[in-house]
């Protein structure tokens, strides 16, 4: 038996009551009163254009604006959004989801979005977020000092103890195939009386194609398609003074596809996830200096550069 506990939650959208999908949003239209449907039609299109962090939720509509043009009209809408507790990976529709206490250190977003109606159809055309914690460490340390502070998603101790975290799900997890980092989401740090500083981790995982029996390195397992992979979202802690690591505890969601492949297909191939994608890239260039410590959510559209394919010369 392990010395600590881990604890595995499988959570199913087919299954579990309440998580059929969100209930169906009013029809945004171009009468009076449409605003409201465009705000939810644009947090729902950011939510499913957000590939990495947290799912995010309506705060406040800040303002709108409509334009009546010919068979329809265009809406100009500016929101407030907070982070939610669910991973983006989590099958549970964002309205379901509870927004991160000030002390969890969650972030806020103001977004702009641009929307169409044409044909009785509403269509958003592009949304625009600035990203940020909801405090800053400094405005956190005036408000609760004893509070966590944010630490960059790359700082050392945090990407060293989430490493050790995984190989202890893998070794106690009883699924058949390793999983890997999907990503860091989020990491905290705090001193504790008696105990010293900790650093709190909250990542998110996906299965690779590897079986626990294969004797291929980790490292070189790649995941399975996001549809047919199994995702985690776990959560553990480090303590500083003595080095170990806490419990790790993770919810797992089952895959969207669970038709068994034929006999003798092999398992298919996909690209790499968010973070090693053209998109992030753009992401990346598009916003500049982001916040270190948090998942922006990203612009869109975005303007992904192909790889260019060598020209073969003619002679």
């Amino acid at each position: 038996m392990p010395t600590q506990l881990l604890a595995v939650l499988l959570l199913c959208a087919a299954a579990a009551p309440g998580l059929r999908g969100a209930p169906s949003s009013p029809a945004v239209t171009c009468d009076g009163g449409g605003e409201a449907a465009a705000a939810s039609l644009a947090v729902r299109h950011i939510n499913e254009h957000h590939e990495h962090g947290f799912k995010f939720k309506l705060d406040e509509m800040q303002s709108s604006k409509i334009e009546h043009v010919p068979g329809g009209c265009h809406f100009d809408v500016n929101v407030k959004l907070m982070q939610t507790d669910c991973h983006v990976t989590n099958p549970k529709p964002a309205d379901q989801c509870d927004f991160m206490m000030q002390s969890e250190r969650g972030a806020v977003a103001t977004c702009n979005s641009k929307l169409d109606v044409k044909g009785g159809v509403a269509t958003v055309t592009s949304h625009q977020c600035a990203t940020r914690p909801e405090l800053s460490n400094s405005e956190m340390v005036a408000t609760c000092p004893d509070c966590p502070a944010l630490l960059p998603l790359d700082d050392e101790t945090g990407v060293k103890a989430v490493e050790e975290a995984v190989k202890k799900f893998n070794r106690e997890s009883n699924h058949q195939n390793y999983f890997a980092l999907m990503e860091i989401s989020l990491l905290t740090s705090g001193y504790i009386p008696s105990v010293g500083t900790n650093t709190w981790l909250k990542f998110a995982l996906v299965e690779t194609v590897c079986p626990k029996n294969s004797r291929i390195l980790q490292q070189a397992c790649t995941p399975r398609c996001p549809d047919r992979a199994h995702h985690a979202f776990c959560e553990s802690s480090y303590t500083h003074s003595t080095g170990e690591l806490g419990a790790v505890t993770c919810e797992v969601y089952l895959p969207k596809n669970t038709e068994p492949l034929e006999p003798g297909a092999q398992e298919p191939a996909c690209s790499a996830g968010f973070h090693g994608s053209a998109e992030a890239s753009a992401c990346t260039a598009r916003l500049g200096a982001a916040e270190p410590s948090i998942h922006p959510i990203c612009p869109f559209p975005l303007a992904v550069q192909l790889p260019q394919v060598p020209q073969l010369r003619q002679v």
